[in-house]
């Protein structure tokens, strides 16, 4: 094996963020697809736990959750191109921010497992309220972006990748859940990293 391989869809958002993270520090990566749903087996061989996203590395030793994944990539990188801040205040605040957006990306992966249930056992005002909290944990992020191009001082960062992958995909999986009209600062940084080529390189599938 001469490059990481990278397990997983990039319709998981959790899988795409590394990806995007990998493209950005151009580092070379095969990916081997598959499902978070089906591939039980396989999964379960790279992950005890049956979770993807998995980084297989070419010392074979595999990384599971994407937040140790993204720790890894950024030691990796150095602290000068790390995406998440050494330490100190800069550090709790792009933490804080990827807690708010994984924590809103959750809340809408929820509400698509509600909705997936049979109709006997669907309960709307449970999906109708994680939904909800979704889009109150990207308001929040809209007001503490507030009109500037990154959530940091020095250009992009994890929060970054983190909060257009979320937008993205919950507006996929629900279209027009976070509608452009009521958060511009953060559909001008979606439309931003989405052209980007470590983005485009990423594309859901």
């Amino acid at each position: 094996m001469t490059v990481p391989i990278l397990l997983g869809r990039f319709l998981s958002p959790y899988v795409r963020r590394v990806g995007v993270t990998l493209n950005h520090f151009d580092i070379a990566f095969e990916r081997r697809i598959i499902s978070a749903i089906g591939d039980q087996q396989e999964r379960e061989q790279a992950n005890p736990v049956g979770r993807v996203p998995a980084l297989i590395l070419t010392s074979s030793e595999t990384l599971i959750d994407s937040a140790a994944i993204l720790d890894y990539l950024d030691e990796r990188a150095g602290p000068e191109r790390a995406l998440i801040p050494p330490k100190g205040e800069p550090r709790r605040k792009t933490l804080r921010q990827i807690a708010i957006a994984t924590g809103a990306i959750d809340r809408a992966m929820a509400a698509n497992a509600e909705r997936r249930r049979p109709a006997a056992q669907h309960d709307q005002e449970r999906q109708d309220r994680l939904l909800r909290q979704a889009r109150q944990g990207f308001e929040a992020l809209e007001r503490e972006l507030d009109g500037h191009d990154w959530f940091g001082d020095a250009g992009l960062s994890q929060a970054d990748i983190t909060t257009a992958v979320g937008v993205t995909f919950i507006n996929h999986i629900f279209p027009e859940t976070l509608p452009p009209a009521a958060l511009p600062s953060l559909m001008a940084l979606v439309d931003r990293c989405e052209a980007s080529s470590a983005f485009q390189a990423a594309l859901i599938d």
